[in-house]
C-alpha cells in the first residue's frame, strides 16, 4: 500500500506542478509578445526561451516528484522513483503522438523525465542515509 501512495504522490505533484508552470508559461509569453511589438529583436530569441527556462524547470519538477516518492516509499526507492517518471513522461507524450511525431527533442525530454526522477529518489536516499549514521 505504501508503494501505491508513493506512485501516486509522486505522480499527482509532478503533474500539478507542471499543469500551475503551463499556465504561468502562458502569462509570460503573453507579456513577452506584448513586448516584443515594442523591441523586434526580442524576436529572434522567443524560441530559446522555452529552452533556456522549461527544461531545468521540468527537470527541477521531476526531480522534486523523485524526492517525494522516496520520502514515502523508503524501499526500492530507484523502483519506485522509475516508475512515477515512466508514467508521468508517457501521460504527457501519448497525447501528443495522436498527431504527430517523437522527435530527438521529444526523445531527450523523455530519457529526462525518467533520469531526473531516478536522481531525485537516489539523493533523498543519500541524504536519508547520512542522517542516520
Amino acid at each position: 500500500m505504501r508503494s501505491i501512495k508513493a506512485i501516486i504522490a509522486g505522480t499527482v505533484f509532478i503533474l500539478v506542478a507542471i499543469l500551475m508552470l503551463q499556465l504561468a508559461y502562458i502569462f509570460i509569453a503573453v507579456g513577452y509578445v506584448a513586448l516584443a511589438k515594442n523591441y523586434p529583436f526580442l524576436n529572434d530569441i522567443v524560441g530559446f526561451f522555452r529552452y533556456i527556462v522549461g527544461i531545468p524547470l521540468f527537470a527541477a519538477t521531476m526531480f522534486i516528484g523523485g524526492y517525494i516518492t522516496a520520502n514515502i516509499a523508503s524501499t526500492k526507492i530507484w523502483l519506485h522513483c522509475l516508475a512515477v517518471g515512466l508514467i508521468v513522461a508517457v501521460s504527457m507524450f501519448y497525447p501528443l503522438l495522436e498527431h504527430s511525431n517523437l522527435t530527438i527533442t521529444g526523445m531527450v525530454v523523455f530519457i529526462l523525465a525518467l533520469a531526473a526522477t531516478t536522481v531525485g529518489g537516489l539523493y533523498w536516499q543519500k541524504n536519508n542515509r547520512m542522517n542516520q549514521t
